[in-house]
């Protein structure tokens, strides 16, 4: 596999199950690219400068709309949980 110059990369999934209208699934990950980049550096400060590098998938398994802040807690709270991980 090749390497990035990114310490993460992320891919955000969206099912078609509970989501029919591909509108409907854009502004989904569309909300949470968004509130990815904004809490994305608080991650980074966490990952070590060592030769390491995070894969993340993000699925998301809602069966309604959320609004862009119910989002953004969201993307913190697994953004904190990944922290701690890595600070083991």
């Amino acid at each position: 596999m090749r390497r990035s110059d990114s310490p993460c990369q992320v891919m955000m999934s969206v099912g078609k199950r509970n989501f029919k209208k591909a509108v409907d699934r854009n502004r989904i990950k569309r909300l949470m690219r968004e509130a990815w980049r904004l809490n994305k550096p608080e991650l980074y400060k966490t990952i070590p400068a060592s030769n390491k590098q995070l894969f993340i998938i993000l699925i998301y398994t809602g069966k309604t709309i959320l609004t862009f802040k119910e989002t953004q807690q969201k993307i913190k709270d697994v953004s904190a949980r990944l922290s701690s991980v890595i600070a083991e």
